[in-house]
């Protein structure tokens, strides 16, 4: 099989396992229960919104087929897919309960780690391993000082989804999971700023943090470090 075609049935695989995803997805969004501890409890919109308009299985497959056909037919290429289908899918549940369970969070950490070591094994490439590896518990620490910080403006389910992400973006590089994360607050601040010009927010009003990561760590994978020229290793 040439390197074109072997590019496109991955992508093609990824499109059907976004496809695959999507009942499990949308079974964790509707059993996340909210905080019992938030007064009042937040009102779910984005999730059932994806569910009336059937729209969750395409965004999986749209969002798993444009980073499998980034990252072509390597074998690193189900741990972004498994990445992005577990991003997108925590970010519906972040928007609508303020919440990043864990119980999908460390799941989703144990499949990348796995898929992460069969792509070493295949690829021989122990030093992308390692610097994975490294990066998760640099991403994980990182947020983590954040928190103590401040608990109330970083809530631990972000560090822990840090965790996630460095891991992921590790494969490729330092520089991509600094830029992910960095991304991540750029989004945050711009979509917050926006808010807060056209009145939709107060200051005082909180905004899930979780999807913007995610949406850092899609930037990175869709190719955005190469617009910011920065090499893959």
């Amino acid at each position: 099989m040439s390197v074109e075609l072997a590019d496109v049935a991955v992508t093609v695989a990824a499109a059907v396992a976004g496809f695959v995803a999507a009942p499990y997805a949308g079974r964790a969004i509707r059993d996340t229960p909210p905080d019992p501890e938030d007064d009042p409890p937040p009102v779910p919109r984005v999730g059932p919104w994806l569910e009336r308009r059937k729209l969750l299985a395409p965004l999986l497959a749209v969002v798993a087929a444009g980073v499998a056909a980034r990252t072509g037919a390597h074998p690193v290429a189900a741990a972004h897919v498994v990445a992005a289908i577990g991003l997108v899918t925590l970010s519906v549940i972040d928007l609508d309960l303020f919440l990043l369970p864990k119980r999908i969070v460390w799941p989703t950490v144990g499949a990348i780690a796995a898929l992460l070591v069969i792509a070493a094994a295949v690829d021989g490439d122990a030093v992308a391993l390692k610097r994975a590896a490294l990066c998760g518990l640099g991403g994980f620490g990182a947020l983590l000082v954040l928190h103590i910080i401040s608990p109330n403006g970083m809530g631990f389910g972000d560090v822990r989804l840090a965790g996630l992400i460095g891991l992921d973006l590790g494969w490729l590089g330092v520089e991509q999971v600094v830029f992910g994360i960095f991304a991540g607050f750029v989004f945050a601040a711009t979509v917050g700023i926006a808010l807060l010009v056209s009145r939709r927010r107060k200051t005082k009003d909180a905004v899930p943090f979780g999807p913007f990561l995610a949406l850092g760590t899609l930037f990175i994978l869709f190719g955005g470090d190469v617009l910011l020229g920065i090499a893959r290793h």
